[in-house]
């Protein structure tokens, strides 16, 4: 796990300079250009569970196991992080927060699943780090939570070649955006709120990029 920091400055992201930049992230979804599919998109592998969790000063974090099956390939789960409000925009709209799953092939092809959360009931994996995270700090869980009740299973995946959304804001990276949401409590996202600053990168630039609008 990395030790905290506070370096990143979303305030000044206007100064943080991209490896290529052309095919940055995050991106406003049109949905009425996107080219449709009908591949299956994503399929989830196995039980996802975080074993560990950091503050790295702009996000909670947690790693641990799991796998996808993306667009034919095999993906093992890496992390997730969150961002408020969300990064991706669907027709011009945020979703208050924003979570990524960050997935690595075994040829190192990094993958990120994104998910929005919608205020609904509480969402159980979503307390079980709340309640295991400690500002500050990186440590091991005391108890695994399981990620389950963060993946969506159904629905339109909006996919697309792009970047980190962080520095060094690297290339390609395959997205694959959840159309539909999941819900969380409005306390729990308060809550989370309360730990974090924003700290969503602003929409880039499409430049002319597919998105191809593909199904679970």
């Amino acid at each position: 796990m990395e030790d905290f920091d506070m370096t990143l400055d979303y305030a000044q992201q206007a100064t943080w300079q991209p490896v290529g930049g052309n095919v940055q992230s995050p991106i406003d979804i049109q949905t009425t250009t996107t080219t449709a599919s009908q591949l299956a998109a994503i399929s989830w592998r196995g039980l996802y569970q975080a074993q560990t969790i950091m503050d790295d000063g702009t996000t909670l974090k947690a790693a641990g196991k799991g796998a996808a099956y993306l667009n034919d390939r095999d993906f093992d789960f890496e992390q997730v992080h969150f961002h408020i409000p969300a990064e991706h925009l669907i027709d011009g709209v945020a979703a208050p927060i924003e979570w990524h799953l960050v997935h690595r092939s075994a040829t190192g092809q990094l993958a990120v699943v994104a998910v929005f959360g919608r205020i609904g009931k509480p969402n159980q994996a979503f307390q079980g780090l709340l309640d295991q995270f400690t500002p500050k700090a990186s440590h091991d869980l005391t108890e695994p939570v399981d990620l389950t009740k963060l993946l969506p299973d159904t629905g339109t995946v909006y996919h697309y070649l792009g970047s980190l959304t962080t520095p060094p804001l690297t290339e390609s990276v395959e997205w694959y955006v959840c159309g539909d949401s999941v819900m969380l409590g409005e306390a729990q996202l308060q809550a989370y709120q309360a730990l974090f600053q924003p700290n969503a990168r602003a929409v880039q630039p499409l430049n002319d990029r597919p998105v191809i609008a593909e199904r679970f």
